[in-house]
This record gives C-alpha cells, structure tokens and sequence, in this order.
C-alpha cells in the first residue's frame, strides 16, 4: 500500500528573513510504477505523483543511458525510489520498439514520438500557425501576396498566386494579416500586435524578377493582395516538449486576451498574457491567475454595497468606495508560446472561468 511521503527540498536563502522552499509532495495513491501510454502527456504524469505538477524538475531523474534523456515515449515504464530520503522518478525504457543500442552506454530513441507536455489537441494549432509581431513594423519587408492572373479579390484554394519576394520551393508559408494591436493596460505602450492567420501555401517556382509562384493549400480566411508570409514549423511536436517549472515572474501581469474574442476561459483553454520573454518567462513556465477582488461602498451601517450595484449617492459620498475584497486564485496556466513582451498559456488547472483583466503572478 503507497504511503504519502513529503521530501523536504531545503532553504531558500535570500531577503531579511530565511524562508522554506516549498516541499516535494506526492500525490495520495501515487503509483510506484507507471507505464506511459499513447495519449499521455508529461502534465498529466505529473499530476499522477506530485500535488504540485510545477515540481516536476525535482521529481524527474530520466535515463542517463538514454540520447535526450528528459522526453519519455509511450511504453516507458516509470519508477518512483527514493535516494537519500528523496523521491526520485526514473525511466526505463521497455522493449524494442523503443531503442536501438548505438554503444554500451548511450542508446537512441526509434520510430516512436514522445509525448508532448501539453495536449496537441490544445496547443498544436497555435504552435503551427498563430504569430505575434513582437516589434512595430515587424511586418514591413516581409514577402507579400501580389495577387493572381485571375484577378481574384480573395484568392481560392488550389489557385495560383504570386508574392513578392523570394520563397523557398517546397516549403509550406502560413500568409498574415495584422490585427490587433496589444498594450500596457497603465502605460499605453505597444507589446505586440496580432497576426491573424489567413491561409496555408506552398512556395513553388522562383522568378528571376523577385517574385516567386507559389499555391494556396488551404484557407483560413480570405486571402487577399498584401498579406504577408512568413514560414511554418517544420518539427510542431518538437515544440510542444519542454519542462513545467514555477514561473519566476517579480511584477504580476494581466489577461489581455482570448482567442476568438471568447468572454471567458476554462480548463484546457488558452489564454494571452502580457508578459513574456523580457520578464524572464519561458515555455513551461506555470503561474497564478487570480480573479480581482470586487470594489464595494462602505456605508453609514455595517451594511456596504457593491460598487456596480450600489446608488449614485453612495458612490459618491462615501468614503469607502476604493476598497476592495481580497483576490482570489481561480486557475493555473502554463505558457508554451512565448513571445518578447507576450505569451500564449494554456490553462492546467480551474476553479472558475477566467477573463480578460485577471491578473497573472507568481505561484
């Protein structure tokens, strides 16, 4: 029968006063050995042993004897021991599907694809083809549909179009529109501004004038003269491995939006931030997101009055109107796509919907 085991990591030093690192604590009725299973992702393995998925890192040995030792493959097979009174999780890999020995130490990975740390389902469409433009006038000078010979407002799937600039023959290129832009809710100052995707081509001929023909694969939207291009990922399931770990945000950020203008957002949906690499963020950074207390009027009487429920003349003769009921954390989000001053993240762990406005922290 598991026993619940707390491994206490340490001190962390720093600031006027020691404090205690959070401690390694496994989940009730973690299992000592798990097979991994088509399906799976690191996130969900986590949270088979860890009351605290973002603890992974602590957790996770891998395989010394295996090439890319952190990306574990359906069929592995996963062992909790413990070494030096801590709990320790390692793989072993099972079976010849998984690896071919390349020496007496080192072995490679064959024919199957490690699971991804989120679900592609979720985060796949956003790795493959959504963009922000990190910089104003990013898009200047990138290649642009000129049109096609059919005179086409928007051109049609499996059509032919010409842009301007010089393509890589072969190669597939998602064409962008520009669309919202994004700000500093206090500053005003530019963060980003979106890219909506309008369509999917495929670069074919080269022209000595600085043009190349390509074809329209599929469409997003209209695709139309002066979208510009820019190249898909060859490698998607490539990006969708890396390690969840606490975010180490110092200045709290915001939800500034939702993809489709949704109004609200739940488990397994994504979120944009307006935080990003500059603020030390990376994928698999995981962070709070907390709900902002409500403003309520204090009245004359123990009795008080929410801000937007409350009569003109309390709001504006009482003294109490800028106090506020303490936040609330409501959900978790982990980020996989992280621009300059923005990031994409979807969200791991709900208590409630979250909306545009809420404020996103540390954990």
């Amino acid at each position: 029968m598991n026993l619940t085991r707390t491994a206490l990591i340490g001190l962390l030093l720093g600031g006027s006063q020691g404090i205690w690192a959070d401690t390694l604590a496994l989940k009730q009725g973690y299992p000592e050995t798990y097979m991994v299973r088509s399906g799976d992702t690191l996130w969900d393995i986590a949270g088979h042993y860890l009351q605290k998925p973002w603890q992974w890192p602590t957790l996770w040995q891998g395989n010394p004897q295996i090439a890319n030792p952190h990306l574990i493959y359906p069929g592995d097979r996963l062992q909790l021991s413990w070494v030096d009174g801590q709990p320790r999780l390692m793989s072993a890999a099972s079976g010849s599907k998984r690896v071919i020995t390349l020496s007496p130490r080192v072995r490679s990975e064959n024919k199957l694809s490690p699971i991804p740390t989120l679900s592609l389902d979720a985060i796949g469409p956003f790795l493959q083809g959504d963009y922000v433009f990190s910089h104003a006038g990013e898009a200047r000078g990138l290649p642009f549909v000129l049109g096609n010979n059919d005179k086409q407002i928007a051109v049609l799937e499996q059509h032919t179009l010409y842009v301007q600039g010089l393509l890589e023959p072969g190669r597939q290129y998602g064409t962008y529109r520009p669309g919202r832009t994004y700000k500093d809710a206090k500053s005003g100052e530019w963060l980003g501004q979106e890219a909506v995707l309008t369509g999917i081509v495929q670069a074919e001929t080269q022209w000595n004038n600085g043009q190349t023909q390509a074809r329209l694969l599929a469409n997003r939207r209209e695709v139309r003269q002066g979208d510009v291009l820019l190249p898909l990922p060859d490698d998607v399931q490539g990006q969708a491995h890396f390690t969840p770990h606490a975010g180490a945000l110092r200045q709290a950020g915001r939800v500034i939006a939702i993809p489709n203008q949704a109004s609200a957002a739940g488990k397994l949906e994504v979120v944009l931030i307006d935080k990003g690499g500059q603020d030390g963020l990376d994928a698999g950074s995981v962070l709070d997101i907390r709900r902002p207390g409500v403003a309520y009027v204090a009245g004359d009487t123990t009795l008080h009055d929410y801000r937007d429920t409350a009569s003109s003349f309390d709001r504006a003769f009482h003294s109490g109107i800028n106090q506020r009921l303490p936040s609330e954390a409501v959900a978790k989000v982990m980020l996989f796509k992280v621009y300059h001053r923005l990031s994409y993240g979807l969200i791991v762990q709900s208590q409630d919907m979250v909306r545009v406005g809420y404020s996103v922290g540390a954990l």
